[in-house]
């Protein structure tokens, strides 16, 4: 074969070959076309994919649709009611997994059949992504959580657990060894601390006080409430950020598309709507030494009493 071919077929299999796998890949969903304002009721949902996204890129638009509507439902998971307590009519709960698959495919929920039984509403059904709401609309954000000194901590730990399961390797792969959290929580011993999470995705170290498993309500009070949030990237630490709590955060460079900035970015900008104190330690990707970490807090720490 001539030189001029081989390079041809090289740069038309590099060209060819990333749209002939985007043409079999599932699309984004997200339904326009019943929200068309003829209807006095919104049914926002089922968002039921990653709770980051759902934090950033969903509650924050239905909030603010909201203000055009006397009645407003939303369906999603029981955890995340709260989230739209402020301004809902109806929360009906939805029970989906999907932290235990790729959360953007959700394979066992068709969102079309659902949508079959609404007549004479508006609806906005979409998936995890919400890819097109950005250019759409703007959001309406607001803090969660009520300060209680009984609900302070120093440091309130999210030391997420994810087991390897099919479908999910990239999950587990960002969690911290539990060995890594347990020399580190040793090490601030004299720091007052809490553990947070989904109790069977996350680790409670010995010597903390271990709070998996809350209400998302009590849940945002604590982090209101205390100094600092800590934990590798997750959708808690997302939380953390509207409840304006400061938080440490690390994850790899790599972590995620470069959509909204990339992840590194959405901390400290575009999913930091309340522009909470945030730091990000990337410089020793997604498996830190512990006494790096540690440096880390307390130099965080130190600079937020300093500032106060």
């Amino acid at each position: 074969m001539k030189k001029e071919n081989a390079n041809l077929m090289i740069n038309l299999k590099e060209y060819a070959m990333p749209r002939f796998k985007n043409f079999f890949k599932k699309k984004n969903f997200l339904s326009l076309e019943k929200l068309q304002g003829e209807s006095d009721c919104l049914v926002a949902g089922p968002f039921l994919g990653e709770f980051g996204w759902e934090l950033m890129q969903w509650q924050g638009y239905i909030r603010q649709l909201s203000k055009f509507y006397e009645h407003v439902i939303v369906y999603g998971r029981p955890s995340s009611a709260f989230l739209y307590k402020d301004f809902v009519s109806e929360f009906i709960e939805m029970d989906i997994p999907s932290w235990d698959t790729d959360a953007y495919l959700l394979r066992d929920f068709n969102y079309s059949e659902w949508a079959a039984q609404f007549k004479d509403q508006d609806i906005l059904i979409a998936d995890n992504r919400c890819k097109e709401l950005p250019g759409l609309m703007n959001q309406d954000f607001i803090s969660y959580g009520d300060k209680k000194k009984e609900n302070e901590y120093d440091l309130v730990i999210h030391a997420r657990d994810i087991p390897l399961l099919k479908g999910n390797k990239k999950k587990s792969l960002r969690n911290w060894s539990t060995e890594s959290w347990d020399s580190l929580c040793e090490s601030l011993e004299h720091l007052k601390i809490a553990a947070v999470g989904i109790k069977e995705l996350s680790y409670a170290p010995q010597g903390t006080e271990d709070l998996r498993g809350i209400e998302s309500e009590e849940l945002c009070s604590i982090l209101a409430s205390s100094k600092c949030c800590v934990g590798p990237s997750s959708g808690l630490m997302h939380l953390a950020s509207l409840c304006k709590t400061p938080h440490l955060v690390w994850t790899s460079n790599y972590n995620g598309s470069k959509r909204f900035g990339g992840v590194a970015y959405r901390y400290l900008r575009s999913w930091n709507p309340l522009s909470t104190k945030v730091k990000l330690i990337n410089k020793e990707g997604e498996q830190p030494s512990f006494n790096y970490v540690k440096n880390e807090i307390l130099d965080f720490l130190n600079n937020l009493h300093e500032k106060k």
